[in-house]
């Protein structure tokens, strides 16, 4: 008899750790670079850059000292969808808020339009590229001598 719970115990155990080998692995959120401009009425009113992650909200904003709100507000979600991303947009200038969706590969500019007075461009880079490290060498160093 005890041949045979043995047996059983070790089918389970078999069983067991062919399931846990199939289960979907949890991979980290992909870390990104984002560059936007925000155009209202033809002129440029903010050109954030910022570093985030992929599936979490990237929030930028611009408030004058003691203000009870803000001059310019830009909530981006980047999604991975298919090849690239998906980012929906969420922007809150003193004229009202505007909602909108691009889809980028990494790399990628697009211009959006959100409504006839408000266009943004967006452009994406995945921070562990050769294409991010490049932008980052090359971008000039404020304090930095030359000597």
């Amino acid at each position: 008899m005890s041949a045979r719970l043995f047996l059983t115990g070790l089918t389970v155990l078999v069983v067991t750790a062919g399931c846990a080998a199939q289960a979907p692995a949890t991979r980290t959120p992909e870390a990104l670079y984002l560059a936007v401009e925000v155009r209202e009425h033809g002129k440029t009113v903010a050109r954030p850059k910022v570093l985030g992650f992929e599936g979490k909200n990237i929030t930028v904003e611009r408030r004058q000292p003691n203000a009870a709100s803000p001059e310019f507000r830009l909530v981006l979600m980047p999604r991975e969808e298919g090849q690239g991303y998906g980012v929906k947009l969420d922007l809150q200038l003193p004229s009202g808020r505007r909602l909108g969706h691009v889809g980028l590969l990494h790399g990628e500019e697009r211009r959006v339009i959100l409504d006839q007075d408000t266009e943004l461009k967006v452009m994406l880079m995945r921070v562990d590229s050769p294409e991010f490290k490049a932008l980052v060498q090359r971008a000039p160093r404020v304090g930095k001598s030359a000597i």
